[in-house]
């Protein structure tokens, strides 16, 4: 018989769908589920060494204070991880914090079950949809490190990197930046070195491989010039 199991997940009908799937084992001991990643230390202090089943939505790893939570759960509990339908980055971002069981919303109630068993086991795990996602991160590291120094440009940076790809003049940049063009062209210039282009051309591949300019498109508030009239991250 196995230890206890916490399921800490928003989305409730599913966590009721995996606890249906635990009340019928008889490997488990007990269960309880919660939907907030900060009840998590009360319920695992009464369970110690039990495992944690997590909402991969919870774990947003940009914020430091909950990767450091989460190292530190990882030090006592076994941890597996149920990934919502989010992209390559935010895989590639659990795999380097040491998620070492993960699975889709998606996989069998065996998959599951398998998965539990060797976070358990404290051995490494991926359902069949993430094995294939994860043997071609392998070959797309280098796009992942591009897409993260692409979003981690401030909004000014942004801005001239996505009005490049519109084929904007620096003279007309500037004017919509309040800035002199030498300004801009300086600042272009920066941004082909941080990202390891040579030419304008590079520019707009770049962001439209990382689909930055795609997000634009599709969130154009998001990028209001008026937001853009500060220092640039470079």
């Amino acid at each position: 018989m196995y230890q206890h199991v916490i399921i800490c997940d928003q989305q409730q009908l599913y966590a009721l769908g995996s606890y249906s799937i635990l009340r019928e084992q008889s490997m488990f001991e007990t269960y309880c589920m919660i939907q907030d990643l900060k009840e998590i230390d009360y319920w695992a202090s009464k369970h110690p060494q039990s495992l944690l089943i997590l909402d991969s939505a919870l774990l947003n790893f940009n914020n430091e204070a909950i990767l450091l939570h989460f190292k530190s759960l990882q030090k006592e509990h076994p941890i597996m991880v149920i990934m919502n339908d989010e992209d390559d980055l935010q895989l590639f971002k659990l795999i380097d914090a040491g998620v070492s069981v993960l699975v889709t919303r998606n996989v069998s109630e065996q998959g599951y079950l398998k998965a539990m068993d060797m976070a358990f086991k404290h051995k490494i795990f991926f359902c069949d949809e993430l094995a294939n996602r994860v043997y071609n991160l392998v070959y797309q590291v280098d796009k992942i490190k591009q897409i993260e120094e692409v979003y981690a440009l401030d909004t000014y940076d942004k801005y001239i990197l996505i009005r490049v790809c519109e084929e904007a003049s620096s003279k007309q940049i500037a004017k919509e930046l309040f800035c002199s063009k030498r300004t801009i062209e300086g600042h272009r210039t920066r941004l082909m070195q941080k990202l390891g282009v040579t030419n304008v051309a590079g520019l707009v591949k770049i962001a439209m491989l990382t689909k930055l300019y795609q997000h634009y498109l599709a969130n154009p508030g998001l990028y209001d010039v008026t937001a853009c009239l500060k220092t640039s991250s470079l």
